[in-house]
């Protein structure tokens, strides 16, 4: 009976995975993607990131600093597409947290041993 009901959740897993997981998640990191070229186009980030890895390893606490002083005098539509890199990236990681969570809980048959 407990293989059964393994064998259930892991279906059930794989449907959620393949028809709700991966599709969001592919659109979310295309349209990621799609951000993070738009942002490319705009800013130089080269030449940022260098600049930030100068004021990390300079001077550590500085990188905050650095940081809100960059997105403060970046141009309105820098500031949007940070904006939006940050939510999609946020949502990317938790999508994939959750995925990676599911798994591991289908795989140590945690839903068979709860009893009711």
């Amino acid at each position: 009976m407990n293989t059964y009901n393994g064998q259930i959740l892991q279906s059930v897993y794989r449907v959620w995975l393949f028809r709700k997981l991966l599709p969001v998640l592919i659109g979310e990191t295309t349209l990621l993607s799609l951000v993070l070229y738009g942002i490319g186009r705009l800013v130089f980030i080269e030449r940022v990131i260098d600049n930030g890895l100068n004021v990390f390893f300079l001077h550590p606490a500085g990188i905050f600093s650095f940081g809100f002083e960059a997105f403060v005098h970046a141009t309105g539509l820098t500031k949007l597409l940070t904006v939006i890199i940050v939510i999609l990236a946020a949502l990317v990681i938790r999508h994939i947290t959750q995925g990676m969570l599911r798994l591991i809980l289908v795989r140590q048959n945690y839903f068979g041993t709860i009893r009711k």
